[in-house]
């Protein structure tokens, strides 16, 4: 439910700001399936998914929602977890990635583009893949992972007016938590693209955090979490540097924009 008032992006949640060293990894998954074609490199096979989910338990990390994870943060004890994020929607996530991670206890967040239910990526250059319907979204959430909003149709954010932004940000968390009957608290930005004006109509909206990709290094905090892209090329090795280096990624991809 959106706050009587205007809420700014510098209130004292929204404006929370992180350093490297206390910002939590987020993995950003898309697809879980086998594809033939995926030019864009959205797709994580299923056994890939698997074993990437294993490498986290056997260290004893806990894969969780962005909302729990948010909340842990909150209450200084985000040590030993882990987000686990699905942008737009996929059906696979629920007919493959959530019962892997019920399998493990872990959580997870997918961002839904409110007004492509049972659609396709048709934003995409590439093959089109299906998209959750209403039903499924709800049954996808039903097996506890939490939904946020990817927008309403899943375009970029950065330099539109505010009318535009409305549309896409507080419309699209409108229509998912009717869906749902719940409260959605996350969004995440379409392409990572932001500036301080999405931000701050994110804020309005009345969620309680964002996630990017990258993020300038000023702007990080809890309207602007950055993530770590996972691809079907990340076995064991790259895993473990991914999560080693967490902190210089952060950094490096920071200083680049």
């Amino acid at each position: 439910m959106t706050s009587a008032g205007p809420v700014s992006a510098e209130s004292s949640l929204h404006g929370m700001r992180l350093s490297p060293r206390t910002t939590p990894m987020i993995l950003m998954y898309h697809g879980i399936a086998c594809v033939a074609d995926d030019p864009n490199q959205l797709c994580v096979s299923p056994d890939r998914f698997a074993a990437q989910m294993t490498w986290l338990a056997r260290r004893g990390l806990r894969g969780v929602s962005v909302g729990t994870l948010v909340d842990a943060i909150h209450a200084g004890k985000q040590r030993g977890l882990v987000g686990i994020t699905f942008d737009d929607g996929y059906d696979n996530v629920l007919s493959t990635a959530a019962p892997e991670l019920q399998r493990h206890g872990f959580g997870a967040t997918a961002f839904i583009i409110s007004d492509r239910l049972g659609g396709t990526n048709e934003w995409d250059d590439g093959p089109a893949w299906r998209l959750l319907d209403g039903d499924q979204v709800r049954e996808l959430a039903s097996a506890g992972i939490e939904i946020g909003s990817h927008g309403a149709t899943h375009v970029r954010l950065a330099g539109l007016d505010d009318d535009t932004l409305t549309a896409e940000i507080a419309t699209s968390r409108a229509n998912l938590s009717a869906l749902l009957g719940t409260t959605i608290r996350g969004f995440a930005y379409p392409y990572g693209s932001m500036d301080s004006n999405a931000r701050a109509a994110v804020g309005r909206a009345g969620y309680e955090y964002a996630c990017a990709v990258e993020a300038p290094m000023q702007d990080i905090g809890i309207l602007a979490l950055p993530r770590v892209y996972v691809g079907q090329r990340d076995g064991a090795a790259k895993f473990a540097t991914k999560r080693l280096l967490h902190s210089a990624y952060i950094v490096a991809k920071g200083m680049r924009r």
